[in-house]
């Protein structure tokens, strides 16, 4: 059974991730595996390790992250129709309710990806989540808020602009995790980054606070073994190869494709944050594949045009976390 370590994000400030262009009054709605590996492999270049980052992001594969609250984990619904039934109800009212789920919980979610059928009660389905037990208090483990903010000018002859900005707050005793595959030391050097990168933040407004967690190691996760699996479920973004993309068969597939890109906020350099990197489409968390075919996925240099020599790669991870699952959509 594949065993992943366990990285918890915990008492965390609020965050804003940014979408890629100059609007705050919306975060992005997950923080994806590619944005903390990027971030990671920034805090590990500004240490001065930045001759092998290509070789450090090839190292290692990390989940995108997911939520928790005390000790239960959510893991992303497979994409697609799952198997779940809600007890005194009918299909066609459940199935809306259903359309909704975005994270489950891990016990009932190893369930599905088995292809068990779930039979569950109406308050398990509590908006983006579907609970391991009924529940009528439940509180989500994440919250946005917009708060009215002013943009000072530099200049006195100037008027302040306001402007809403969206934090995401974190519930106490919640936060997000992610799971890491790797050799024991990368695995220890991604654990002691991930602890910088907590002191340092992550996300806008890092300076006032924003984006600051601790880290919680100390767990593993263990996956099932699926019998007659015939499909494969990714539980980061993932980038495929050349020769992969000719085994995914993604006519009969169920995925998401994010566009990403940005400003280069990752830089030593100031005068190189303002340029926007290359852009990718990129297959999101919880897309599902038909057949089980192995997956490795490649880390890419979104480094844009630009005339001065001074100007560094751009990596981006598409290295695949996934897991076969057993589906009967397919």
């Amino acid at each position: 059974m594949p065993n992943y370590k366990i990285i918890k994000m915990t008492n965390m400030s609020p965050m804003h991730i940014g979408l890629g262009r100059d609007s705050y009054d919306v975060s992005a709605g997950a923080l994806h595996s590619d944005t903390l590996t990027a971030a990671l492999a920034s805090v590990r270049a500004l240490s001065g390790k930045d001759g092998d980052l290509k070789q450090f992001l090839e190292s290692f594969a990390l989940s995108s992250a997911f939520p928790y609250c005390g000790n239960t984990l959510f893991l992303p619904k497979p994409s697609g129709k799952i198997n779940v039934e809600v007890e005194r109800m009918e299909e066609k009212d459940y199935r809306k309710l259903l359309k909704k789920v975005a994270y489950v919980a891990s016990t009932l979610w190893q369930k599905l990806i088995n292809g068990e059928k779930l039979l569950i009660a109406r308050n398990q389905l509590q908006g983006q989540y579907l609970l391991e037990k009924p529940e009528d208090n439940f509180l989500s483990p994440m919250v946005s808020m917009i708060n009215q903010r002013v943009s000072v000018p530099r200049k006195d002859n100037e008027d302040a602009t306001p402007f809403a900005f969206e934090w995401t707050y974190f519930r106490e005793g919640c936060g997000l995790y992610c799971l890491l595959d790797a050799e024991s030391n990368v695995a220890s050097e991604v654990e002691d980054l991930f602890n910088e990168l907590g002191e340092q933040g992550i996300g806008s407004d890092r300076n006032v606070g924003g984006g600051h967690f601790g880290v919680d190691a100390k767990g593993n996760f263990e996956m099932p073994d699926v019998a007659d699996a015939n499909g494969t479920m990714l539980l980061s973004m993932y980038i495929p190869t050349e020769q992969e993309l000719t085994s995914l068969n993604v006519e009969t597939s169920r995925y998401q494709l994010i566009k990403r890109g940005g400003y280069i906020a990752g830089s030593s350099s100031d005068n190189l944050r303002h340029l926007r990197k290359n852009t990718i489409y990129i297959f999101a968390a919880g897309s599902v594949f038909n057949g089980i075919a192995p997956i490795v996925g490649k880390v890419v240099d979104l480094r844009p045009a630009w005339k001065e020599g001074n100007l560094h790669p751009v990596y981006r991870s598409g290295k695949a976390l996934s897991i076969n699952i057993k589906t009967d959509w397919i």
